[in-house]
């Protein structure tokens, strides 16, 4: 335990010191490491006997973030996969395969600011996921919901939400995302919409769904807009309302600027479906 945990300090150290010198206003290395580690923790799956943590992450990164860090990408992730690697034995946590971290540009991401998405995928399904992502296809991965996760360099980082998703036995998840401020507790009666993209907490006043991820609900739809819809909550009734999308709003299978929901109501946007549902 000693050990290993001196050599997370000395990771530490040596990001902190090489690294953390280089750049003021953007975003530190030291501040990756140590949000790698807390999405380990947030996206953990408990087996009979193991602990299961994720094995491969993409960081989102702005232009500006992005031009400076992969100048000295290779160091950079092999630094980052020893600490997740050494941050995990100590917690006594398990990875199906050594870690693998990429660096991703994402032009709605601004100087100072950061995303984290995680994967959990098995030996057998990792060079199949590696070969679908250097020939450009889509990775053989089941969707959970993605949901913006954006860190401005410097702040303090609060509790986030967890992802509960369940592993099936030889099964590669996909990407799971961390809120990292805290949102409002959702009411007494609140709301949530369910489909295939994930089970989404109306929680807020007012939650933005789209492509971009500024959205408050992330969804990767290409058939959404990056802007496509909003859900505003007031006095206990929910009311969707179209932001002028490209391809418009469904209720129901009905075209609608603006819907007050109802149990049991699917909202569409582009090929997506979701279905409202009270929560008492």
């Amino acid at each position: 335990m000693n050990i290993l945990k001196s050599v997370e300090q000395k990771l530490e150290g040596l990001v902190e010191g090489v690294f953390g010198r280089a750049f003021k206003a953007s975003v530190q290395p030291v501040e990756l490491a140590h949000k790698l580690a807390k999405e380990l923790g947030d996206h953990k799956i408990v087996g009979p006997s193991h602990v299961y943590v994720p094995n491969e992450f993409e960081i989102y990164l702005g232009h500006d973030d992005y031009e400076h860090l992969t100048s000295f990408a290779d160091s950079l992730k092999a630094e980052l996969s020893s600490y997740v690697s050494a941050f995990a034995r100590r917690e006594g946590w398990t990875m199906v395969a050594p870690p693998r971290i990429d660096l991703r540009q994402d032009d709605d991401l601004r100087v100072g600011e950061f995303g984290i998405a995680t994967r959990t995928v098995d030996p057998q399904r990792a060079e199949e996921y590696a070969a679908s992502a250097a020939a450009g296809g889509p990775a053989p991965v089941v969707p959970t919901p993605p949901i913006t996760p954006v860190v401005p360099a410097g702040a303090a980082m609060p509790g986030a939400a967890a992802a509960g998703a369940g592993m099936a036995a030889g099964a590669a998840l996909g990407p799971g995302h961390t809120v990292l401020y805290e949102r409002p507790p959702v009411a007494a009666s609140g709301g949530v919409l369910r489909g295939e993209a994930g089970v989404f907490e109306l929680a807020q006043d007012v939650t933005v769904l789209g492509r971009s991820r500024r959205c408050d609900i992330v969804l990767t739809d290409p058939n959404v807009s990056r802007q496509h819809a909003e859900v505003r909550r007031a006095g206990g009734e929910f009311v969707v309302r179209d932001l002028d999308s490209t391809n418009g709003l469904r209720v129901n299978g009905r075209v609608v600027k603006q819907a007050t929901l109802r149990a049991g109501d699917r909202v569409e946007l582009g090929t997506t479906e979701l279905r409202f549902e009270r929560r008492s």
